[in-house]
């Protein structure tokens, strides 16, 4: 390989046809005054030589019309072969390696003719950048020789992440080895789950137990996850009222006072407060708004009767509980799945009120949270909340999806690690380059090439350098499948079990 051209921000490389590199692959261009350059292939082209073109028309022609074996003494034709076959690799510069120490700048090209280019994997490239970290979570492989490959914990600790690409690319998969490696650590992780696929990733394939699997809980909206009023506090369900279900201010006050008055005689609880309503002095229009509410609230099943001072009351609740019961850290998978749309956005608007309400008051340690499809139940204050106001209490989120456009671009922007999957859409490819870490011409030409189960990972989990995961498949039991018509009949009962949604690969 030799170093063609500079052109703009691109070095083209000359390769011949029997080097094996690839699209992601990087290349470790040495100079002699021991510096070195690092290249990263992002596209490749077959080298435009001088009348290349008509010497392929006249061979074509040629073999076409002349029958038999051709003699070539001089092996003129392996030459002329091997020159039609050159590759024009298209690189960028990641940086450069000086003394043994690696710098992010590129202000310098090296000689192109006393230069030497080699191949350079991606772990040592990684050895020389440094990676901080002691907590490694492995999600795959990397390069032709399939050295194995993890991110550390700490680099989602504190931070935003996004996994996102087109459907059955893989991206649960990822997620899935994220959030046990994260419970593996010690940590907390929520899970918001929309298809039923998170609640066995304390086990294997083989349906034998992981060392998380009794860290493992699975709560599912008006069943096993309720709250009482008092336990959730006048913070959280307000907040309910204001953006679930659309509370007006006036309406906001009067409910308030209710709240005061039922505190003062140590009654709040939820046939306290519908017998409060009622006969509560204020507007008739005010009081059908609260009482339309409660009866909301009443008939969600997410609520349970209970109030202070009651033998079965729990001053904690299911979230303060999960935490108790877990001093080692755990998953608590909240099961969205059957749960009508304005439950969901009830559940959720409860539990991120709460979260940030303990935290604020330093009552549990900082959470990570893993939100698939978050557009279908978040409000849209919450998805800068999510990335501000609570990534500094200690919320630090990861956002799944296939609908690249329904994250904003400032969430994008401020987005410290991002894990893309293929793309085929052009639109698509052009919202995510332009608002990810890396240049625009690497994501449009490796993002839309990837095969299904491999990513471009960007970010602090590898260093803020671009590099292909091929992430292995998770090992647990299949679940979120969807159920088929035509289907084997000894497998359909199976699959109609285990869920609605499609294996992704």
């Amino acid at each position: 390989m030799r170093i063609l051209r500079k052109d703009g921000a691109n070095i083209l490389v000359v390769a011949s046809p029997t080097e094996n590199v690839r699209l992601g692959d990087y290349l470790m261009v040495t100079d002699k005054d021991e510096r070195s350059l690092i290249l990263q292939i992002y596209d490749e082209n077959y080298l435009d030589v001088s009348g290349i073109e008509e010497e392929v028309a006249r061979e074509e022609v040629l073999f076409a019309s002349t029958q038999g074996v051709t003699e070539d003494p001089a092996d003129v034709g392996t030459i002329s072969k091997e020159i039609r076959d050159m590759r024009l690799l298209q690189c960028k510069a990641r940086g450069s390696i000086e003394h043994g120490r690696y710098s992010p700048r590129n202000d310098w090209i090296p000689s192109r003719t006393t230069s030497k280019i080699a191949k350079l994997s991606v772990n040592e490239l990684l050895d020389m950048v440094g990676r901080p970290g002691e907590r490694f979570i492995k999600i795959g492989r990397t390069g032709s020789r399939n050295h194995q490959f993890s991110i550390p914990a700490e680099a989602l600790d504190g931070r935003v992440t996004i996994i996102t690409g087109r459907k059955e690319s893989g991206k649960s998969h990822l997620a899935k080895m994220m959030a046990r490696g994260l419970v593996q650590q010690g940590a907390y992780c929520i899970i918001f789950d929309l298809n039923d696929e998170y609640g066995t990733i304390g086990m294997k394939a083989d349906g034998s137990s992981t060392d998380i699997a009794k860290k493992v809980e699975v709560k599912r909206p008006g069943r096993n996850l309720k709250f009482s009023l008092a336990g959730a506090g006048l913070r959280a369900i307000t907040s309910l009222l204001q953006h679930s279900l659309d509370m007006t201010g006036t309406s906001i006050r009067e409910f308030i006072r209710i709240w005061e008055a039922m505190e003062t005689k140590h009654e709040v609880g939820l046939t306290c407060l519908g017998n409060y309503i009622q006969q509560w002095r204020c507007n008739e229009f005010v009081r059908d708004a609260l009482y339309s509410r409660f009866y909301t609230l009443s008939n969600s099943g997410i609520f349970y009767e209970g109030k202070a001072g009651d033998p079965d009351f729990r001053e904690e609740d299911a979230i303060e509980s999960f935490f108790a019961t877990h001093p080692d850290g755990g998953a608590l998978v909240v099961s969205l799945t059957r749960t009508s749309p304005l439950n969901r956005r009830m559940t959720v608007e409860l539990i991120l009120s709460k979260l940030v309400e303990l935290l604020e008051h330093r009552k549990i340690p900082p959470v990570f949270l893993l939100s698939e499809e978050a557009h279908l139940y978040l409000r849209d204050t919450y998805w800068e909340d999510l990335i501000t106001r609570m990534r500094h209490f200690g919320v630090f989120t990861t956002f799944v999806t296939n609908q690249p456009d329904a994250i904003k671009q400032e969430i994008y922007r401020q987005a410290d690690n991002i894990f893309l999957y293929n793309f085929s859409n052009d639109s698509d490819l052009s919202l995510v380059s332009q608002a990810s870490m890396v240049d625009a011409d690497t994501v449009r030409s490796i993002v839309r090439t990837l095969p299904p189960r491999m990513c471009l990972a960007l970010g602090h989990a590898v260093s803020n350098l671009p590099i292909l995961v091929n992430v292995d498949a998770f090992d647990s039991p299949p679940t979120g499948l969807t159920r088929l018509f035509f289907q084997k009949e000894g497998d359909a009962v199976s699959v109609a079990v285990r869920g609605r949604r499609s294996p992704e690969p």
